[in-house]
């Protein structure tokens, strides 16, 4: 007994150096100095080391506040991994809290999880009654072909290989001794702690534990219910362990977290999923060609890489016979129940449930839907392909124990000697080494390609050097705005910006401890995207987010020069003033006052000179040249929540909605219109897209689309969605359709680009000016409001001479177009 023990230690200790020395091998460089590497130098990747290093420099308690200025977010939001980065914060004032130490600490966690995962998985391997060195081996297979491995340079917070295993081993101790009460404990606590390193990690255990729950149900119940037993109890208790965590973290959220208007059908789901060719066909080269070529197979989406390995793949095929077998032979118990270690036995159907929800299913069976609607906490977990991970540990335990019991079984009956049991062993060992060397070699040369963090951590000659050639500090600005721009987190509002352009002010706000006057987060508030987003709108818009700056300190605007900017974006340059330019970077001092400047004044009284000299339409919309303007209010839409004032379209299903179907404003005119719409971004699904169909006397002649989740013409909760159009020679008629599910729009307006437009809405006490849509008076002003300087009181007419409102929209007229 004592020798199979001190034979156990032994195997760990060798699982954990030879873990510890392949991770060296393959990140020798990063492990000499691990604060001068990045493991992905752009995109989420690049975002992740940003927001936990500035959580763990400048911030403390549950408030992140490098990004969404001057609002901040919660801190499980941003991706900085709340544990570690609110653990690190302890360390502050020790001075030892630097832009270096913070990325040396994740990249050292994450390989340090690259050499736990082997360890937990031999343990579990052991109680599978594997032997030590074969354990060992199947432990380094396993563990170094995860699938978390595949996150190192992306989704850092992803990339915790041992989290599963760990999970699951407290689960096979559960299993074991159903009374020892710390199994449960160990596994409610590390589920809530991985809660706070990545959501997933949190659903996918309690999925994981619920799924055991009803296999347990289902094999064990018919038994339980012939003879007294205690599995119900012990069930309910294992239902319990399994929402414990949720629950809390879920109520947790509910008190600190106070944004009511994240999105609540994030894109992708029932896109980011797991397939065949995810799971069971190998996604990395030389091996992925053959096999696709073969199998016939397309390429599968990333966020479902849960790739098992050739060897499990047998195993499980070599079971599938097997139990085809029982079914000729009428078995079922058979089936449900396989030969195989109780934990092992139930954690694979366990886990195959789970494969089948990264799958999209029940969700993926045409008219089961509707089911994700009903389980809307369920959607928030839009990339379901990650809920595979837990299978693919299985499976590689399972082929692990499958082959050592066949070749076991096949010396005793079969082929005396153990040199049987090597020949059948040893190729298949080759084989899963091949693999598992391939899939570590490739992240790790990736990762080898990531640029060095050198320019991102030196304190010298950075921005607040940069900033000193102009006799400037950090603290006479209040927040870093980049431009290009960028905006994502919303799934409504998704401006990308540009790479460079968010690695120099992530490196900037290191630097300086100045927050960014932008969003890269996830489940971001989408009313606080859209009024940071407002900024970059056209001056006939109000930004009512400036009255939330705490100070009246100017903005510092990078702006990354050789990149072109949007017109938008080249408007707050011309507000701004150049302080300093390196090639890098361009630094400008953006005043508070002409960030909140607009030129609603100035156009109201342009109007008021210009309306007496316009020609008016048959419709009381008057224009500035003989063309003729396209207004659909909506007036009378099937929907009260209008924009201006009430009435707008609505249409609850996914389709194609038709927003008009006419003829051209103005016939055989072959200029350039603008198409316009305003779309609610406060309804439960994105934004959609706009298509213009231009059609002759015979056919369709022309056909354009535009999306809108990278507009910045924003005003409150609406979004406006612009295509230009040229109008082809013989054209007609037009048709405008919105593709979109709950669409919400209103004021959609077809003009001349050389064509503006006025109108009023309201009632006769408050009337508003309107150019091409814009409201010019959106406060709505008094009865005598400057905007109109219209006089009106109720029953009275105004002075001869003065435009008159347009009809509709509350403005009472009769058939004259008279009040």
């Amino acid at each position: 007994m004592r020798r199979a023990v001190k034979a156990h230690w032994l195997g760990m200790g060798g699982v954990l150096a030879a873990a510890a020395a392949w991770v060296s091998l393959l990140f020798t460089n990063v492990l000499r100095q691990p604060s001068a590497y990045f493991f992905s130098g752009a995109g989420d990747g690049l975002k992740n080391y940003f927001v936990a290093a500035y959580f763990m420099k400048y911030d403390h308690g549950q408030h992140f506040t490098g990004m969404n200025y001057p609002l901040g977010e919660h801190y499980t939001y941003p991706d900085l991994q709340p544990l570690v980065s609110g653990l690190a914060t302890l360390a502050r004032p020790l001075g030892i809290v630097t832009t270096g130490n913070a990325i040396a600490l994740l990249n050292l966690l994450v390989l340090a999880s690259m050499v736990v995962a082997p360890v937990v998985l031999y343990a579990i391997l052991r109680r599978t009654h594997l032997p030590v060195v074969f354990a060992a081996v199947a432990a380094l297979l396993i563990g170094f072909m995860a699938p978390q491995n595949n996150r190192l340079d992306g989704h850092m917070t992803l990339s915790y290989g041992c989290g599963i295993p760990l999970l699951w081993y407290c689960l096979v101790r559960v299993q074991q001794a159903p009374g020892r009460t710390r199994w449960y404990v160990a596994y409610a606590t590390c589920s809530f702690l991985l809660g706070l390193v990545s959501a997933y990690y949190l659903a996918m255990s309690s999925f994981f534990l619920l799924a055991h729950v009803l296999v347990l149900a289902a094999q064990e119940g018919p038994r339980a219910a012939q003879r007294p037993s205690r599995l119900w109890p012990w069930l309910g208790w294992l239902v319990f362990t399994a929402l414990v965590p949720l629950v809390l973290f879920q109520g947790w959220m509910a008190l600190v977290d106070p944004v009511t208007d994240r999105a609540r059908n994030p894109f992708g789901f029932g896109l980011f999923v797991a397939s065949f060719s995810s799971v069971f066909v190998p996604v990395v080269e030389p091996f992925k060609s053959f096999w696709q070529q073969l199998l016939h197979t397309s390429e599968p989406h990333g966020e479902g890489f849960s790739y098992i390995s050739m060897v499990a793949d047998l195993a499980l095929l070599l079971t599938l016979v097997l139990m085809l077998r029982y079914a000729f032979r009428r078995r079922w118990r058979r089936i449900f129940r396989l030969v195989a270690p109780a934990h092992l036995r139930v954690g694979l159907w366990a886990a195959g449930f789970l494969l089948v929800l990264s799958m999209g299913y029940p969700f993926a069976i045409p008219g089961l839907g509707w089911l994700a609607d009903v389980l809307p906490a369920v959607k928030q977990f839009r990339s379901l392909g990650r809920f595979a991970w837990p299978f693919y540990y299985v499976a590689g335990v399972y082929a692990a124990w499958y082959f050592y019991r066949l070749a076991r079984y096949l010396r005793q009956h079969w082929l005396h000697g153990g040199v049987w049991r090597v020949a059948l062993l040893a190729p298949l060992l080759v084989l899963w080494t091949a693999e598992a060397y391939v899939h570590s070699h490739e992240k790790a040369d990736r990762i080898g390609l990531q640029p060095e963090t050198t320019d991102m951590i030196q304190d010298t000659d950075n921005y607040t050097n940069f900033l000193s050639w102009a006799n400037r500090n950090p603290s006479d600005f209040q927040a870093i705005m980049p431009l290009p721009y960028f905006a994502i987190g919303t799934d409504k509002i998704d401006i990308q910006g540009n790479p460079n352009a968010m690695y120099q002010c992530y490196k900037a706000s290191l630097n300086t401890g100045l927050p960014l006057l932008a969003v890269h987060m996830a489940r971001s508030s989408v009313g606080q995207t859209l009024a940071l987003t407002q900024l970059l709108s056209s001056p006939l818009v109000a930004r009512p987010v400036v009255a939330k700056f705490p100070n009246t300190k100017p903005i510092l605007l990078l702006v990354v020069p050789g990149v072109g900017l949007t017109t938008a974006e080249q408007r707050l340059v011309t507000l701004a003033h150049r302080i300093a330019s390196r090639p890098e970077a361009d630094l400008y001092e953006l005043p508070i006052a002409a960030l909140a400047a607009n030129e609603l004044a100035a156009e109201r009284a342009r109007a008021q000179a210009l309306l007496p000299t316009l020609r008016r339409q048959a419709d009381g919309l008057f224009v500035t040249t003989p063309k003729t303007v396209l207004l659909q209010s909506f007036d009378q839409g099937n929907d009260r929540r209008g924009r201006l004032a009430p009435g707008a379209f609505h249409e609850p299903l996914d389709q194609f909605s038709t927003l008009y179907d006419g003829p051209l404003p103005t016939p055989g005119d072959t200029g350039r219109y603008e198409v316009s719409v305003w779309v609610n971004a406060q309804t439960a699904y994105g934004l959609g897209n706009m298509q213009v169909k231009q059609f002759g006397r015979d056919a369709q002649t022309n056909q354009q689309g535009i999306g809108s989740n990278s507009s910045t013409e924003i005003d409150g909760d609406w979004v406006r969605v612009v295509l230009p159009i040229r109008v082809k020679p013989g054209t007609n008629r037009l048709m405008v359709l919105y593709e979109n599910r709950d669409l919400l729009v209103d004021d959609l307006l077809i003009r001349p680009v050389d064509t503006d437009a006025y109108y009023y809405v309201g009632t006769e006490d408050r009337p508003r000016l309107v150019k091409n849509t814009y409201a010019l008076d959106p406060a709505a002003g008094s009865p005598t409001s400057e905007a109109g300087k219209w006089s009106v009181r109720a029953g009275r007419r105004p002075a001869a001479g003065t435009p008159r409102p347009q009809a509709g929209k509350n403005t009472p007229a009769d058939a004259n177009g008279n009040w």
